[in-house]
Order: structure tokens, then sequence, then C-alpha cells
């Protein structure tokens, strides 16, 4: 299309839309009002997928540990943590710093209740695994339970081991002090590390280990390293529920309300095509092209469209804040649970789908009612 003719259709659409002011102010009003709705909808489907990532954000996969696991296990099973998939964080949470997060949680009253435990602190060793969404926390702990089995039969072999050792060591002992006094140190040396391979029943340290490990995960064992391992998955999969039905609402609604705006505004664009079909008539005995005709209601469709489209975004972004601040004046305790979406990520995303939506709709809307009129 030649610039002077994209300049002649553009001019013509708005000396459309200026001579008939009242259809074209019909059109924008009703553009505006499928706008403003689904603006709002929208703004309450992100507030509450926003408020729901920030419970996700504080779901987390507790791990316990003994207190007799080693400062240099405790840096080796963090380094594990945070190898595992979809986590995102991990928090090691010391005895002092389990009692300080305990008394920070009640109130300065009740916190004399913890005055006293600072030297015989009852509170457990854990680490806390923060997942990026409640839709992989069972992936999450399926991990930690495998890490949790492989510590433990790191633990159960090295003691095994020594218990082996020990009692082998000291049945030698035993067996050299009725032998003569002519066996020499270095034989009786020998002795114990040649009988430390069975004990006296004759089992081998490896029959040995596998009939210790065999239990480990059993119903009634009881860890000895990484002793527990919890997490709400109930309120994970809620979470998970709720968002995923989210999503499913959020398409359905642009697609019904754009389905609602482009039936009213077809019906509207077309009372405004009906007033001037005498001179798309006109054009086309002269020989004017479809393509030609239609390109000034196109553009005044899509102007209208546009019109219809930002006003509403620009009043919607400023009552936006003030609706907010308003509700967080109100009530106060909202905003101690939860923060509701900043206008910037909010609209940010809005504008441009309302702005588009409406154009789109102002297009279809001039094509559809001009196409009728084009069979002279």
């Amino acid at each position: 299309m030649k610039f002077r003719t994209l300049k002649y259709h553009i001019r013509q659409g708005v000396s459309g839309i200026l001579k008939n002011r009242l259809m074209s102010l019909a059109a924008i009003i009703t553009v505006m009002a499928c706008i403003f709705i689904l603006i709002i909808s929208l703004c309450i489907v992100e507030n509450i997928s926003y408020v729901i990532n920030q419970f996700e954000s504080k779901i987390g996969v507790n791990v316990y540990i003994k207190d007799s696991v080693p400062d240099r296990d405790v840096s080796m099973l963090e380094q594990k943590f945070k190898e595992i998939s979809h986590v995102s964080e991990v928090r090691y949470i010391s005895k002092e710093m389990a009692l300080e997060e305990g008394k920070g949680s009640l109130a300065s009253s009740d916190s004399k209740l913890w005055e006293g435990l600072e030297k015989d602190n009852p509170l457990p060793r854990s680490f806390v695994l923060m997942i990026d969404s409640s839709e992989n926390q069972r992936d999450v702990i399926a991990a930690a339970e495998v890490i949790q089995k492989s510590y433990e039969e790191e633990i159960v072999s090295k003691s095994v081991e020594e218990n082996f050792k020990t009692e082998n060591v000291g049945k030698s002992e035993n067996a050299d002090r009725t032998e003569t006094s002519e066996n020499t140190s270095e034989e009786t040396e020998n002795s114990s590390i040649s009988d430390s391979s069975k004990d006296a029943s004759g089992i081998s340290l490896e029959e040995y280990k596998k009939a210790e490990m065999s239990v480990i995960g059993a119903e009634d064992y009881k860890y000895k390293g990484i002793y527990k391992i919890q997490a709400s998955q109930s309120l994970a999969d809620s979470l998970s529920t709720i968002k995923n039905t989210i999503r499913i609402i959020s398409i359905i609604l642009i697609l019904v309300m754009g389905i609602i705006a482009t039936g009213i505004i077809i019906n509207t664009i077309k009372l405004t095509v009906l007033l001037r079909k005498n001179e798309i008539s006109i054009m086309k005995y002269v020989g004017a092209t479809d393509r030609f005709i239609r390109g000034p209601f196109i553009v005044e469709g899509l102007l209208i469209g546009i019109i219809g489209s930002v006003i509403p975004c620009i009043i919607s972004w400023i009552s936006y804040d003030e609706i907010i601040g308003a509700m967080y004046n109100e009530f106060s305790l909202l905003k101690r649970l939860f923060e509701f979406s900043p206008s910037v990520e909010v609209f940010s995303f809005i504008v441009p789908i309302a702005v588009i939506l409406g154009g789109g709709l102002g297009v279809i809307g001039s094509i559809t009612s001009v196409r009728k009129h084009l069979d002279v």
C-alpha cells in the first residue's frame, strides 16, 4: 500500500469518527464497558495468583537431624539438598536459631516461657528446603528421602565396622593372654587383623553389615542421622489446584469477553456503516476496489477499539492504587498476612492485552460490517 493511500485512509477514518460522533461515541463506550469488565476480572485473577505465590514461597520441606551429626556432615548434607531440582533455597537452622525463632514467634509476655532453655536446648537442628512451586513438593520430598537413606547407610556402615573391629580386637586380646609369653607383639597384631574378618559366630563383616542395613527405612526404624522429613502435602496440593483453576478461568474469561465484545461492537459499528451505505455504493460505482473502500472503516474501527481500551486502562490504573491503599487502611491485618500485586506488575500485562483486544475487535467489527455493503 502506498503512503499516500494510507494517509488517505487514516484521514478518512478520523473524519468518519468526527462526522458520526454519536455512533462513534456509542461504539467507544461499548468497547470501554467490555474492557472495564475484563480489566476488573484480570485484576482479581492476578491478585489471587500473586497471593498464592506468596504462600508458596513460604512452603518448605523441613528436614530434622540428630544432635550427634557432626558439623562436617551438616555441610555435606546442605550441599546435597541444594543440588535437588526445584529447591530454590536451603536454610540451616541451628539449635540456637530455632530457640530465637521460637521466642520471636510469641508475644513479649509469652517469650519468658523460653527463658532458661539456652543451657539445655531441646529444639532440634534442621534444614528448610524452599521449593519453587507447590507442584514440585512431592518430587523434592522423594529426593530428600533418598539422601536420608543414603546418609543413614553411611552412618550404619561406619558404626558396624567400628563395633565389629572393637569386639574382635577384644576377643583377640583375651585369646592372646592364654598363649605363651614367647609370642611377640607382632604376632598378636597379625592375629587380631586376620581374625577380624569374622566374629565369634563365624559371620563376616559384609554379612553383618548387610543384615543391619536391611532394616533401614522400616516402619519402626529409628534413624540416627536425618530422623524426620516433614511437609504439608495437603496444603501444597490445594495451592497447586487453585493455581491451575485460576489459569483455566483466565483463559475462559478472555475468550468469553472477546466473543461478547465482538458481537456488541459488530452490531454497533453496523449502525455506523448503515448510515454511510450510500457513500459505499457510490465509491463502488466509480470503480473503487473493496480494499480501498474497506480501508477507512478499518482505521475507524481500530481507533474506536484503541480509544475504548486505553481510557479504561488509564482509569483502572489510577484507581487500582487508591483501592489497594484504602483496603490496607481499612483492614490493617491484610498487609501482615499477604500483599496485593503492585500496579506496575498487574497493568504491565493487562494494558497490552486490553489494547490489542480492543483494537482487534474494532477491526473485526468494521470488516464484518462493511462486507455486506460491498456487494452492490
